[in-house]
């Protein structure tokens, strides 16, 4: 495992220019990155081999779906996410941001979906012209991971680049927002209410 650090949370080029060679040009290839809510393990959205690493380092149900990570709508639309109604309404006002929106794909299913706003994150998917599928960096059942360390600990198998943000302040995962039928449906509150997501679509 490679350590690299960005204590500002800024988007370094040297590393995301690292950690996007990693991930083009290898397979199975998993990132611990931190974002604006918590540490997550990353990979790329395409990547089965890596996803199926990140389920043995979490020791997570493979029937637990990833979320995807995108820098824009029309990046995840490429991917056959779904933006109709409600939906389009809420992503357009508030990605990239603190929430996590469930839409409908064209497989038939759903995707949970975020555009976040972290620098480091959202040019590492531009870089790469692809998504990451993403998930909390902590064991299934504990705590979110706010520094590296906590990321780090009691993990068998370990990511092949740990980035160091540092402490996140944040500390309250992203609002999740059920937006396959209408009325939108709130699965968990984080940062972004019920209230102004309401008022976003009464506009």
């Amino acid at each position: 495992m490679k350590v690299l650090r960005s204590l500002n949370n800024a988007g370094n080029p040297l590393l995301i220019g690292e950690c996007s060679e990693m991930l083009s040009e290898k397979k199975g290839m998993v990132l611990l990155l931190p974002t604006e809510t918590v540490y997550g393990f990353m990979c790329r959205w395409d990547d089965q081999q890596a996803r199926e690493r990140i389920y043995r380092m979490k020791r997570r149900d493979p029937d637990k779906p990833f979320q995807m990570l995108a820098s824009s709508i029309a990046q995840a639309e490429k991917e056959g996410l779904i933006f109709e109604g409600e939906a389009e309404i809420i992503a357009g006002k508030f990605f990239p941001g603190a929430m996590t929106l469930v839409v409908k794909n064209k497989n038939g299913g759903t995707t949970g979906l975020r555009i976040p706003d972290h620098p480091l994150t959202l040019e590492l998917t531009r870089k790469i012209n692809s998504p990451l599928a993403a998930t909390s960096a902590n064991i299934s059942g504990e705590p979110a991971a706010l520094t590296l360390e906590d990321a780090l600990k009691n993990l068998e198998i370990l990511p092949d680049i740990a980035v160091d943000g540092g402490e996140i302040k944040a500390g309250i995962a992203s609002t999740v927002v059920d937006a396959t039928s209408t009325p939108f449906r709130i699965l968990r509150q984080g940062p972004i209410k019920e209230e102004e997501i309401r008022r976003a679509i009464n506009k």
